[in-house]
């Protein structure tokens, strides 16, 4: 299992924007299971619970880890692809001038190291640099560091 996946489309988003979806994604983290064995935990229809774990498979969220044959019937053992999901900060970003900059977002390569140092530099910085809320003549900014697609 990857430690991130990074949504990249609006189907994979919606596809997580579910708060049932939300829930089996949580029950499948705990460990592998079948749509029946959700069903049973749930005491809801197998049908029900098919047509999400479907949305999730067929939008790359979950995956099939094992297959058991138990009275001829093929068992699907499912578990999210990644323990996190997030999605990327350009799929969710509109702009009534779609020609203007972002001068906010940069993409950075660098070593574990290096990234461990500037992670510090930038908390020493947000220490000194903050202000009170309210202050006047400032605004209220989020710094996120993330990994871009891979684990």
């Amino acid at each position: 299992m990857k430690k991130l996946l990074v949504i990249d489309n609006l189907a994979q988003l919606k596809s997580v924007s579910d708060p049932f979806r939300i829930e089996l994604l949580t029950m499948l983290a705990e460990k592998p299971k079948t749509g029946q064995m959700l069903a049973d935990e749930l005491d809801i229809p197998r049908a029900k619970i098919h047509y999400h774990l479907n949305e999730l498979l067929k939008n790359g969220i979950i995956h099939v880890v094992k297959t058991e044959e138990k009275n001829s019937i093929i068992q699907k053992f499912y578990e999210p692809v990644a323990k996190k999901v997030v999605p990327n900060i350009d799929l969710l970003r509109y702009s009534a001038d779609e020609k203007k900059k972002d001068s906010m977002s940069y993409n950075l390569r660098m070593k574990e190291d290096d990234l461990k140092q500037f992670k510090k530099e930038l908390k020493n910085f947000v220490k000194d640099n903050s202000e009170k809320k309210g202050a006047k003549n400032t605004k209220d900014y989020k710094v996120q560091i993330m990994p871009i697609g891979e684990d």
